[in-house]
């Protein structure tokens, strides 16, 4: 008899039926459960969790009751700005996101967790996401703020059995109807809801790590705005807290504006473990070269200039500056050498002006593209043998016979170009460059002419009087002499200066890349692989490789015969 209810009853009910129970009683008592547990776990107040003891408090005297140990040092300015912020966050009312780029070890994290149980004594918010990188570390911080709670008095939700309904490494349920839930990056997929709940407060912490590549920040990035962001409440409170780490880090593009989120935001001063350092190498008694902190002024009383030097001791001037000084230079970005300004504020490797003399050696290297941008770079060389960047054109869309135009327009502009026939300026043209370093791949011609298919892009560059010649395309070998010119200087009347420069509103693409080139971690010689935007780099050791190892272009030699106006016999050289 009871096989035959259970067959007749419909599916979506059949697990409810009882063998020793009517079917109207068995779906009777589970109904009466359920509706016992939507009133345990229903919203019906507007989704806001209740203060309670404490909440009166303001947060330094609800600190030194509840938290004596988090200040035990007096707080710093960029804590004041974080728990004043956090003080103003009311129920139904979105305040602006919070960015605040603090120095390893500033307390940014014990700060946020101490926020976290703030928030829920006061009731403001009912359901904190906390984001990091990993899930093993938002647990950690989740973990950490259960630890905290418990020091306050928080209760944990307990359902009608007395045994919690959630308190473990990764999801927090306060009695009073507050939540934490840990999210991890790396575990994107996942929701991000709690029951009916959607997140009303989101911390973002320990988001970027030094070996991030560039498609391991991208996935961040999609994951924090198509994942997280969307999912939260329409008052949702967000704090964005993170040292920069790297040039390519979530929280440089954040703080660049390279990323569009979190635009109503309250974006802090940057804030570094000593404001205005200043240090110098020494030479201690074993024969090792240290660095000693000289001057600045510390951010933060329990990280003073006594903390600095013994971390700076510990694990070097490096990772000091990275970590605690947001110098994201020294560490994963491809080219640290590379330097706007030296540390007085004077132009270094970028330069306003360049006085190009007739003389002076002229060449140019081109990264070819059709679709993708096209990049040449035009170089200037003095009689010291030092290298200028003084010219760039960067376009997509271009077939080689534009490409080549385009190279030809920037000669004749600058007086390095004129028509083999002036009437006929279509053909081919006479310029001062001694090559132009191509990239060959799939662009010059094969040695046996049965294998030819076609006219290929070379060949318009030769008709046109361009002397374009093979580049050499060992990546290593190129990025390893672009860094040598960037580290090589001389000096000059007594000062030291760089010897390679570029020229800044000519080339403003190469700058860009070249600020924002990331090493690949898994082989620091080379780019990071997922780099989208590196044709200026590309033209450019092209550039450098040809200056060190210069081939010449026959197939542009017999249009020597008709010399420029500069090359022209003008009678100077008869009293040799």
């Amino acid at each position: 008899m009871a096989n035959q209810v259970k067959k007749n009853t419909p599916k979506e009910f059949r697990h409810l039926t009882r063998a020793d129970k009517p079917l109207s009683v068995a779906l009777l008592e589970a109904l009466e459960d359920q509706i016992g547990l939507v009133i345990e776990t229903g919203d019906y107040d507007s989704g806001k969790a209740f203060a309670i003891d404490g909440a009166s408090l303001d947060y330094k005297h609800w600190l030194k009751t509840f938290a004596p140990h988090a200040i035990s040092s007096e707080l710093g300015a960029h804590h004041i700005r974080a728990w004043e912020w956090a003080e103003n966050i009311t129920a139904g009312s979105p305040p602006p996101a919070l960015i605040e780029c603090w120095f390893r070890g500033g307390g940014k994290s014990t700060t946020m967790e101490h926020i976290a149980a703030r928030i829920a004594v006061k009731g403001s918010r009912r359901f904190l996401l906390y984001v990091c990188s990993t899930q093993e570390a938002a647990d950690r911080h989740v973990s950490d703020i259960a630890h905290t709670m418990e020091r306050c008095g928080i209760e944990r939700a307990l359902n009608r059995y007395g045994f919690s309904k959630g308190w473990n490494a990764s999801k927090l349920r306060t009695a009073n109807g507050f939540n934490v839930l840990a999210f991890g990056l790396d575990t994107g997929a996942r929701g991000v809801k709690l029951d009916h709940l959607r997140p009303d407060f989101i911390i973002l912490d320990d988001i970027d790590e030094l070996d991030d590549s560039v498609n391991r920040v991208e996935k961040k990035i999609a994951t924090i705005t198509q994942t997280i962001l969307p999912a939260k409440s329409t008052d949702c409170a967000i704090v964005f807290v993170q040292n920069k780490i790297h040039a390519n880090s979530v929280m440089a593009q954040t703080l660049s504006g390279e990323l569009d989120m979190l635009q109503n935001r309250i974006q802090s001063p940057i804030v570094p473990a000593v404001q205005d350092l200043t240090y110098e190498p020494v030479e201690k008694e074993n024969g090792r070269v240290g660095y000693k902190i000289t001057g600045g002024t510390p951010n933060w009383v329990h990280k003073n200039i006594e903390v600095c030097q013994r971390e700076i001791d510990d694990y070097g001037i490096i990772s000091f500056l990275r970590e605690c000084q947001h110098e994201v230079g020294v560490g994963g970005m491809f080219f640290p050498e590379f330097r706007e300004f030296d540390i007085t504020g004077k132009p270094w490797h970028v330069v306003e002006s360049v006085d190009v003399k007739p003389w002076w050696r002229l060449w140019a290297s081109h990264d070819f593209g059709t679709n993708a941008p096209a990049c040449t770079l035009l170089y200037a060389s003095d009689e010291n043998e030092d290298v200028y960047v003084i010219g760039e054109i960067y376009k997509p869309g271009m077939v080689s016979s534009v490409q080549a135009q385009e190279v030809i327009d920037m000669l004749r502009t600058r007086g390095y170009a004129e028509p083999v026939k002036r009437n006929q300026p279509e053909g081919a043209w006479m310029t001062k460059l001694e090559a132009i370093a191509f990239d060959w791949a799939n662009t010059f011609p094969p040695e046996k002419i049965d294998q030819r298919i076609g006219e290929y892009p070379v060949e318009i560059w030769w008709r046109r009087g361009l002397p374009a010649v093979r580049a050499v395309k060992d990546r290593k070998a190129g990025w390893r002499r672009l860094k040598e010119w960037l580290a090589a200087n001389r000096v000059k009347d007594g000062t030291t200066v760089p010897r390679f420069r570029i020229l800044r509103n000519a080339c403003p693409n190469l700058i860009r890349e070249m600020k924002a080139a990331m090493s690949d971690p898994k082989d620091v010689e080379d780019l990071d692989s997922g780099t989208k935007s590196d044709h200026a780099l590309d033209s450019c050791r092209y550039g450098v490789m040809w200056r060190e190892y210069p081939v010449t272009c026959p197939e542009t030699a017999k249009l020597q015969a008709w010399k420029p106006m500069w090359l022209q016999d003008n009678g100077e050289d008869k009293y040799v």
